[in-house]
């Protein structure tokens, strides 16, 4: 994986698509506080199908969010506007966004759970969230715990 600090993203991935022609977007997000603070995780996968995903990924951490609804909708949020700086750069829109939710009521995730979705399908979206194999947040779920 390489962190977004280490490429200038918007030509990164414009080049890997050149040489990939076939590649999809996708984009996955997490949170987890922390003692004092909050961690952020967005994983932006370059996919090729039946090849795996070359991954691009920004970490960073804020004050501690004691609100998990204001937690979880922020990492959302960050997705969103993650897709939506790179297309307004010129890039493919990403075939989903994944988000680290789970549509049971017994989670606590749940709390949020259909604003969350509504958010990323009312900007234009597709979204996968748990219960749905949402594989990019997976590897933001890792980078969150590294």
């Amino acid at each position: 994986m390489y962190s977004e600090a280490d490429v200038d993203l918007v030509p990164y991935i414009q080049e890997y698509l050149d040489n990939h022609p076939d590649t999809e977007i996708m984009i996955g997000c997490d949170s987890q506080n922390y003692s004092e603070s909050t961690t952020y995780a967005i994983v932006v996968a370059l996919y090729k199908k039946g090849k795996g995903a070359h991954l691009l990924y920004r970490r960073w951490k804020t004050i501690r969010e004691f609100t998990r609804a204001n937690r979880l909708l922020n990492e959302v949020w960050n997705a969103v506007e993650t897709a939506e700086f790179m297309r307004q750069h010129g890039l493919p829109k990403p075939m989903w966004i994944d988000i680290d939710l789970n549509p049971d009521q017994r989670y606590k995730s749940n709390e949020v759970f259909r604003q969350a979705v509504g958010m990323v399908e009312g900007m234009g979206y597709k979204v996968r969230y748990k219960t749905m194999d949402p594989m990019i947040t997976y590897a933001a779920d890792y980078l969150i715990k590294s």
